[in-house]
């Protein structure tokens, strides 16, 4: 039987391919990513990991049990010691000053706050759709990706971490978690979810087009 997690991408195949194949991504596994490109989606990126952090503390405040408590605070914990971290570590190597790459532009405010806004309104069942969205979809492009050879070592580990075990098991357990949440929903609350999963792939599609802008 068709799983509710499965049923989403099913429905948005569309957008799921275009973000796989998004030049984003063809770029890095055709190892002809402008280093611009990379350095201005660190900035963009490195941002919206603290607000992933507010994001998945708002899952805590909302989870319906001590089990999901602990496992949501164990991402948090990630996202402060490994992932923020990594990427003031790797600003300051590459030299890159946030200020030269600002990041207020449409796309990068919608996926930023159309997210945050989302998780401070809504349910704990929307918090783990917008999260799956985002990490399943990564997960699955980065795996591919990193079968092939990144020449920026930087890159390289950012790819690497987002296809390794850890990753890959934060991704599983809110593909998991939103089926196991979808077995009390009702039609019309799993076709809201959909289209909340729908509006999460076209806010990342955008966000990553925006790296290119000069």
């Amino acid at each position: 039987m068709e799983t509710f997690s499965d049923r989403l991408l099913r429905e948005h195949q569309g957008d799921w391919q275009a973000m796989q194949f998004h030049r984003f991504v063809a770029d890095i596994e055709q190892d002809c990513l402008p280093a611009a490109v990379f350095n201005r989606y660190l900035v963009f990126e490195g941002h919206f990991v603290a607000t992933a952090i507010a994001i998945f503390a708002l899952g805590v405040s909302k989870a319906p049990d001590i089990r999901q408590q602990r496992w949501l605070i164990d991402v948090l914990n990630a996202l402060v010691d490994t992932q923020i971290a990594w990427f003031e570590q790797v600003l300051a190597k590459r030299q890159v000053v946030s200020a030269d790459y600002p990041d207020d532009l449409p796309a990068v405010r919608r996926f930023r706050d159309g997210m945050l806004h989302v998780a401070q309104q809504g349910s704990y069942e929307e918090i783990i759709t917008l999260m799956f969205g985002a990490e399943w979809m990564y997960y699955q492009w980065c795996a591919r990706v990193a079968q092939q050879t990144q020449s920026d070592e930087d890159l390289r580990r950012w790819v690497e971490l987002h296809a390794e075990d850890a990753f890959y098991q934060q991704a599983r357990w809110l593909k998991d978690e939103l089926d196991r949440c979808a077995q009390t929903l009702s039609a019309e609350e799993k076709m809201a979810l959909s289209t909340l999963y729908g509006k999460v792939l076209k806010w990342e599609i955008d966000f990553h087009t925006a790296a290119y802008t000069d």
